[in-house]
Order: C-alpha cells, then sequence, then structure tokens
C-alpha cells in the first residue's frame, strides 16, 4: 500500500540538476537474439516511450511480536486453532509525515507513518467443526526513518510504498481465555515517483508455448514413474558375512 505527498514547500538546501531527458533519434539497430524456446530469429530494436514508477530510495524494516494475544473467551474450551491469514500492510491515512533533515544530510527526508497490518484468525469448533473467524489489526507500527527523495517541482508527486510479509514464528498456543501467537514482520519501503523513460525493446515477440492441460500433467505423472529404474531394494539386501 502506498500514501502520496506532494514536493511542494519542501525546503532543500542543496539542489539536484536531474539530466535532460534522452532525444529519440528513431535510430534502429540489429541485433542477434538467442534462441527462446525452438525459435531463432533476428529482431530490430526501436526506442520506445514508457511511463512507469521509478524507485529512488528503499530500505526494510523487521518488526516481532513475541507473545502477540488475541482474547477469544467465548471460544477457547471447544476449539483449536487453524490458521490465521496476513493481509498487505498499509500506511495509516493521515499519518504520513515528511520533512526535510537540511544540511545536515541534504537531499534526504525524515519520514514519519503508522503501518497496520489487518488479519483473519481462524479457528475450529471440535464439537460441531465449524470455522470460526475473528478480523483484526496487528498493534500500530510507528515508523520515523530517513530516506532519499531529490528535490523535483512542485507538480511532482513522490509516494511512499509499503509491502510487507508477515508469518507465524512458531506454533500458537491457547492459553486461558487468549491465543497467543508469536509473529514478525518483514517490510520493504519504498520512495516512488512516476517518470517516462527511454527503453529499447524488440518488435517481435516468440511465439508462446502451447498450453499443457490438467489431463496432461496427470499422465505425466504416470509417465515419469513408468521410465524410473526398477528399484534394487525392492528385496531385502543380503549383508556380506
Amino acid at each position: 500500500m502506498e500514501a502520496s505527498f506532494s514536493s511542494n514547500g519542501k525546503i532543500l538546501e542543496d539542489k539536484i540538476v536531474e539530466p535532460n531527458p534522452y532525444t529519440s533519434n528513431n535510430k534502429k539497430k540489429e541485433y542477434n537474439v538467442e534462441s527462446i524456446g525452438n525459435v531463432n530469429f533476428l529482431d530490430e530494436v526501436e526506442s520506445v516511450g514508457v511511463l512507469l514508477d521509478k524507485v529512488y530510495s528503499f530500505c526494510q524494516l523487521r518488526d516481532c511480536f513475541p507473545k502477540f494475544k488475541i482474547d477469544i473467551h467465548d471460544f477457547s474450551r471447544k476449539t483449536e486453532f487453524e490458521n490465521i491469514i496476513f493481509q498487505e500492510g498499509y500506511i495509516e491515512r493521515g499519518t504520513l509525515e515528511i520533512s526535510s533533515v537540511g544540511k545536515k544530510r541534504p537531499n534526504f527526508s525524515r519520514i514519519k507513518f503508522t503501518l497496520k497490518i489487518p488479519f483473519t484468525l481462524n479457528l475450529r469448533n471440535l464439537t460441531t467443526k465449524e470455522l470460526i473467524s475473528m478480523n483484526g489489526i496487528l498493534p500500530e507500527l510507528k515508523k520515523d526513518i530517513i530516506m532519499y527523495i531529490p528535490e523535483a517541482r512542485s507538480e511532482f508527486d513522490f509516494r511512499v510504498v509499503a509491502e510487507t510479509r508477515t508469518e507465524i514464528l512458531s506454533l500458537p498456543e491457547i492459553i486461558n481465555n487468549q491465543i497467543e501467537i508469536p509473529i514478525g514482520i518483514f517490510s520493504i519501503i519504498r520512495v516512488v515517483g512516476r517518470v517516462q523513460l527511454l527503453v529499447p525493446a524488440y518488435k517481435t515477440t516468440p511465439e508462446p508455448p502451447e498450453a499443457e492441460t490438467y489431463e496432461h500433467m496427470e499422465e505425466s505423472i504416470c509417465e515419469a514413474f513408468d521410465t524410473r529404474n526398477f528399484p534394487q531394494d525392492f528385496f531385502p539386501i543380503k549383508d556380506d558375512i
């Protein structure tokens, strides 16, 4: 998930001069292309302009909740843990704050935000075998980090993008009326901006491979078995005396 902010109003003492856009003269060059699959072809390369997100800086974060507890007092006696599903983390709206570091480190900014990660806890009723689901959000992760953000025109928008991977570190335990789950969180924070780039591109694409049917996949299992060598340990091996 991501949050947006405008470069307008940022105070940066040292400016970075951006390179001029590359000019396209539409000149074409021939390149030998290696075979892809069973196809060998020679293609021309042309300059193509693309609009995409450029990553200006990124960093990783790690957080751990060794004893994250969820109240299950209504179900604790007759249920067992089934699984917990984590949704994509997101920067809480209204918590993103960006300020220039100043001369301490030119072209770097202080970024403060709150990261939230929703989850769904699934329990299994041991009597009825019914699946019980409980939705919630992990404790807030308040972050205060330094990242590179170049100066840009006032209309240019940078975005702070958060990507998370959350996992269980060991088996959960049900203690009294609570379930205790150790949880670890990996996060990547990126500063991105929409830019136009000029890239070389092949005009021709290789022929796509034929689709594999589910029936063929099942048959291939037996085909692999049929070609295996007969096991040498089919009968007990006689030990040398």
